[in-house]
């Protein structure tokens, strides 16, 4: 980088010695966005352009965001309770959004894009590095961006004060929102009924190294397919173990969780954000029978915060950390293309 001489000009009048003017924040421009109209209804009643925004209901805990492609339309819950929503645009035929389980990587109010005419992206968030990402533009009603996920202007500076680097966004196929059910279970010491979880015995692939990644959002695969429970921090691999289940016969379905604020007991609370229709026992069978070995368990539940993303599949997945650090499970069979910046 050159080297840059800064040159101080002394003047004579006595304003000089007067402190300059705070350069005015740069507000985002609203150019092409539709701005937003708050409204009070339902989530499922409102119309291309309305949300409702009421933070207030529920002021602490990690923030989730649920994106359904099908129905247009985006819920924002906070420690398990619903504070937000809005209709939104996803990608177009041939730009289709990606479904999948992704965090916040990186947040610029005043964003431009470095493809499309330099055309603006107000309150952009991103979600991969590939150029996926939430942002204020124009909603029309039908899925119209090429790949972001729009939303009206005004729910998007709203959503952008509130959020963090870190906080999940599931992008969904299906009309599918989460359980307002919270539970315990998998990395808790103890099952349903109290009785101290057996475990498996330590063997083979088992890795716990945190210093690989010190600081970060925590995120958790459970794969069936590869048998292996997975951390991530910050989207660099921390830890590794095989499991068991309760019941070899069975087939795991996928399934997402959030974890939420504890609520006293000590044990871990985790909220369903997306997969099949879950109660309280089926959601208990599924954490509950998962085996995993209790060293394993007590070092993964340290590391583990509110907010904490599990992703829990029959299939092979991998943490994708791109160019830069950041965990992104990608669903879908499309994947974006190679651009590095967030596409509109």
């Amino acid at each position: 980088m050159p080297t840059r001489t800064l040159i101080l000009a002394l003047a004579l009048s006595p304003l000089a010695s007067l402190p300059a003017a705070a350069a005015p924040e740069k507000v985002p421009t609203k150019a092409g966005s539709t701005e937003g109209v708050a409204r009070t209804a339902p989530p499922q009643q409102l119309k291309p352009g309305e949300y409702f925004w009421h933070p207030e209901v529920s002021p602490a805990g990690p923030l989730v965001m649920v994106v359904s492609i099908p129905d247009q339309r985006a819920n924002v819950y906070r420690n398990g309770v619903i504070i937000g929503a809005t209709t939104v645009s996803t990608g177009k035929k041939g730009h289709e959004t990606p479904t999948g389980v992704f965090t916040v990587l990186e947040k610029d109010a005043d964003h431009h894009s470095s493809i499309y005419n330099n055309a603006p992206m107000p309150y952009m968030e991103r979600l991969t590095w590939s150029g996926v990402a939430l942002h204020a533009g124009k909603l029309p009603g039908y899925p119209a961006s090429h790949g972001c996920v729009r939303m009206p202007y005004e729910f998007a500076k709203l959503l952008f004060g509130e959020t963090h680097k870190g906080m999940t966004v599931v992008v969904s196929d299906e009309s599918q929102f989460p359980s307002t059910v919270a539970h315990p279970g998998l990395f808790a010491p103890i099952d349903q009924a109290g009785a101290p979880i057996q475990e498996p015995a330590r063997v083979g692939d088992y890795v716990w190294q945190p210093e690989n990644a010190p600081e970060g959002p925590v995120s958790i695969l459970v794969s069936g397919a590869d048998g292996r429970v997975r951390i991530f921090r910050n989207g660099v691999e921390i830890g590794r173990t095989p499991f068991t289940l309760t019941d070899p016969g069975r087939q795991l379905k996928p399934h997402v969780f959030t974890l939420l604020d504890p609520d006293g007991s000590g044990s871990p609370r985790w909220m369903v954000v997306a997969g099949q229709p879950m109660d309280a026992s089926s959601t208990d069978q599924l954490l509950a029978g998962i085996r995993i070995p209790r060293e394993f368990v007590a070092k993964a539940t340290a590391a583990m915060t509110p907010g904490t993303t599990m992703l829990v599949t029959p299939t092979t997945a991998t943490g994708e950390t791109g160019t830069a650090p950041g965990f992104t499970v990608i669903a879908s069979e499309k994947e974006p293309g190679p651009q590095d910046k967030p596409k509109g």
